[in-house]
C-alpha cells in the first residue's frame, strides 16, 4: 500500500471517462487505484478489492472557478470527511469534511486519460489556529490530518501506532493532573502573550461527544467568537430527545448542543444523578458555600459579575475561542484558576467538573438573556 503524497508538478493519474458529478477512477502510473479506508484518514493507492466504493470518487466544479476541482470519496464516514485535502507542509494527503480553502485541486490533461492532479489550496497558518489536544491514552491518529496546527498534550503513555512512520509535529507531555481543564489552562498561561487568532480545545477522543466535530475544525474561520463544539455526552446521554430540543445546526455542517444549568450545575428540564452525586460531596467540602460555582469562581479569584442562576454549557470541554476573549481576563486569572483546580485533588475532583462546564461563561461577554438573543439571531 502506497501512501498519497502530493508533489507539485510531478503527480499524474489515469483517469478514463472523465466526467463530473458522477463516480469515477482515479489510478497513479503504476496502475494502483486511488483509496482510502473507512476509519483511518489517510488516503492511499492500493489493489482494487471486492469493496469498490472505496476506490470510487467524485470530481466537483468549484462554483465560482471553473478551474478549481474538489475530490470526495463516495461513501460516508464515521466523522464526515469526504474531500481530499493537503494543508500540512510535508504534503501528505487526508480527507477533510468540506470544500473549503484546504480542499482545492487543479486537474489538467496532460494526453489521452493521463492527468496532472496538483493541490491549489491553502496551507495551515498556525498564526491562524491553534488546535490544543489534550491526550491521556486515545488514538489520535486523526490528528495527524492538522499536524501543522496541533500542540498535543499528553499525560499518558507514549504515542504509539499510524504516527510511528509519520511523527506528530509538537507533543509536550505533561504531569498527569488535572484532566483537560488542566491542559487548556496550562496552554493558555503558557501561550498568553503569544496566542493564536483562535485556539480549538479539544479531548483526544471527541467523535462520541459530537460526530461532526471536525465541520467545526475545518470551517474555524465560519466559528462564533466563543464557539461550543460538544453535542452531547454520549450518544444518548442526555436522551435524544433532551439533546435535540437544545441542538445548534450551522450551515457548513457542524451540529452542537448548548444546554443550560443553575450555579449548582443542576440542569433545566434534565435531571442527572451525577449532579446530585457532585453537589453532595462538594457540599461536604465546603458546607457554608453559597453554590458550586459561585465557590469555585471566588476561590480562584475570578469577580462574579454575571448572573449565574442561568449558565449555558457545552459538554465535555470542546470549544474554540479567539485570543481577544481569552485575554479580556488577565494571566492571573487563569493562573488562579489552575491553582484552585488541584487544590484538593491532583486529578481536579469535583472541580475538574465544575470546569468543564464554566467554559462558555468564562469567555463570553454577554449574560444568559443577551446570549439568548444572539442565539435566536443566528438560527
Amino acid at each position: 500500500m502506497k501512501r498519497f503524497f502530493n508533489n507539485i508538478n510531478t503527480e499524474c493519474f489515469i483517469i478514463k471517462k472523465f466526467e463530473v458529478n458522477i463516480p469515477i477512477t482515479i489510478k497513479n502510473l503504476d496502475k494502483m487505484y486511488l483509496s482510502c479506508l473507512k476509519k483511518e484518514n489517510y488516503v492511499n493507492f492500493s489493489l482494487r478489492d471486492d469493496n469498490m466504493e472505496l476506490q470510487n470518487w467524485i470530481l466537483e466544479k468549484d462554483e465560482y472557478n471553473d478551474e478549481i476541482f474538489y475530490i470526495k470519496n463516495c461513501f460516508k464516514r464515521y466523522n464526515g470527511t469526504q474531500y481530499l485535502g493537503c494543508p500540512n507542509q510535508n504534503g501528505q494527503v487526508f480527507l477533510y469534511t468540506s470544500k473549503n480553502k484546504y480542499t482545492k485541486w487543479t486537474i489538467a490533461k496532460i494526453k489521452d486519460d493521463i492527468y496532472k492532479i496538483n493541490y491549489a489550496g491553502e496551507k495551515f497558518n498556525l498564526k491562524e489556529v491553534c488546535l490544543v489536544v489534550a491526550r491521556y491514552k486515545e488514538n489520535i491518529d486523526w490528528v495527524l490530518a492538522y499536524n501543522d496546527i496541533a500542540i498535543i498534550y499528553n499525560k499518558g503513555p507514549l504515542i504509539t501506532g499510524y504516527n510511528a512512520g509519520f511523527p506528530f509535529q509538537n507533543v509536550i507531555n505533561l504531569e498527569n493532573i488535572g484532566r483537560e481543564g488542566h491542559t487548556y489552562l496550562h496552554h493558555i498561561i503558557e501561550n498568553y502573550e503569544n496566542l493564536n487568532s483562535r485556539t480549538i480545545f479539544v479531548q483526544g477522543s471527541p467523535f462520541i461527544h459530537n460526530k461532526t466535530i471536525l465541520f467545526g475544525i475545518d470551517n474555524y474561520e465560519k466559528n462564533l467568537d466563543v464557539q461550543p463544539l460538544g453535542a452531547t455526552y454520549l450518544p444518548n446521554c442526555p436522551s435524544k430527545w433532551y439533546a435535540n430540543n437544545y441542538k445548534k445546526t450551522t450551515d457548513y455542517g457542524l451540529n452542537y448542543c448548548i444546554f443550560l444549568m443553575n450555579q449548582n450545575m443542576e440542569y433545566f428540564n434534565y435531571f442527572d444523578n451525577g449532579v446530585k452525586e457532585l453537589n453532595y460531596k462538594y457540599k461536604k467540602l465546603f458546607p457554608n458555600s453559597k453554590s458550586l460555582v459561585e465557590n469555585f469562581l471566588q476561590r480562584s479569584s475570578y469577580e462574579v459579575i454575571k448572573n449565574v442562576n442561568v449558565i449555558r454549557l457545552v459538554l465535555c470541554g470542546l470549544f474554540s475561542v479567539t485570543d481577544n476573549k481569552i485575554k479580556k481576563h488577565d494571566v492571573k486569572i487563569y493562573q488562579e484558576l489552575i491553582k484552585e483546580l488541584t487544590s484538593f485533588n491532583p486529578q481536579g475532583g469535583e472541580n475538574g467538573y465544575i470546569l468543564e462546564k464554566l467554559w462558555l461563561y468564562i469567555f463570553e461577554d454577554n449574560d444568559i438573556q443577551s446570549t439568548l438573543d444572539l442565539d435566536k439571531e443566528q438560527n
